[in-house]
C-alpha cells in the first residue's frame, strides 16, 4: 500500500455485449425494474482503476468551488473543510449520487451505468467476485468494521484490473429510476459494515451480480458513511 495511490489511471475497457441478470432483494414492496436475463451492449469505456478518493475530492472542491446547495451531511467526517489527513486515499463517503455526479461533470466523465459496474466487476467470465467465484476476507474488506485505503487490497482486482469493486464502500451508479411511485437508484459491491439484523441491508463485500435499491430522498438522507463512486468514460 503507498501512502498516495497513483493517480487514479483509467481502465480501458473495450465494446463487449452481455446476458445482463442481476440478483436483487427485495423485503418489502417491488422493484418496477427488468433485472433479466436481457442482453445488453457495453460501450467502449475508460474506467477509473480506483474509488474517488478524499484527496481527490478536495482537489475538486478546490478547484471548483462546488457547494451542494443542502449540505446536510456532506463530507461529514470532515473538519474545517479538509479530511483527516490519514484518510487522504480512503474512499469519498458522506456523498450523495448528486455529488458524485457534479465531480464526475468536473472531471468530464460520469458515473457507471448499473450493467456496466457488473461487466466490470465480474469480466467476461462472470466471476462471482471480482477476484474468483468464492468470497475471500484477504482480498477485500468485507467485515473489518472501518474503511480502507482503496489499494489495501490488490489481489482483490477485477479480471480488467479495477480495484476495490467489492466490499469496503458501495458505488453509486448513474441510473436513476422513477416508476411512478418513487425515484431510486442502485449501490454496487458491498460495504465493510455487518448490520446487527437481517432487515437492514446485506452488509459485508456483495458478489458482482448483486445490486441495492437505494430510494432517493433529500440530499442529507442520500448521504451515508458506506458509500462512494467511482468514474467512467465514454471513448
Amino acid at each position: 500500500m503507498n501512502n498516495r495511490v497513483e493517480d487514479n489511471c483509467c481502465i480501458h475497457i473495450l465494446p463487449d455485449r452481455y446476458i445482463y441478470r442481476v440478483v436483487h432483494r427485495i423485503m418489502e414492496g417491488d422493484c418496477e425494474y427488468d433485472h433479466g436475463p436481457r442482453m445488453v451492449e457495453i460501450k467502449e469505456l475508460y474506467v477509473d482503476k480506483y474509488p474517488v478518493t478524499n484527496r481527490m475530492y478536495k482537489e475538486f472542491i478546490d478547484e471548483s468551488g462546488y457547494k451542494p446547495c443542502d449540505g446536510y451531511n456532506f463530507l461529514k467526517h470532515w473538519t474545517d473543510g479538509t479530511y483527516p489527513e490519514e484518510m487522504a486515499e480512503y474512499p469519498v463517503v458522506w456523498v450523495s449520487q448528486q455529488d458524485a455526479k457534479a465531480y464526475a461533470a468536473w472531471a468530464g466523465k460520469r458515473l457507471l451505468y448499473d450493467y456496466e459496474w457488473q461487466y466490470i466487476a465480474g469480466g467476461k467470465e462472470k466471476q462471482r467476485y471480482p477476484y474468483g467465484d468464492v468470497l475471500d476476507k484477504q482480498k477485500c474488506n468485507h467485515d473489518r468494521g472501518s474503511l480502507t485505503p482503496v489499494d489495501e487490497y490488490p489481489e482483490g482486482a477485477s479480471p480488467f484490473g479495477v480495484m476495490d469493486l467489492c466490499g469496503n464502500a458501495r458505488e453509486w451508479v448513474e441510473d436513476v429510476i422513477d416508476d411512478g411511485k418513487h425515484r431510486f437508484t442502485f449501490l454496487r459491491g458491498g460495504c465493510y459494515f455487518q448490520a446487527p439484523h437481517f432487515w437492514h441491508t446485506d452488509g459485508g463485500a456483495r458478489p458482482a451480480d448483486h445490486h441495492l435499491k437505494f430510494q432517493l430522498l433529500n440530499e442529507g438522507q442520500n448521504r451515508c458513511q458506506t458509500t462512494g463512486f467511482r468514474c467512467a468514460k465514454e471513448v
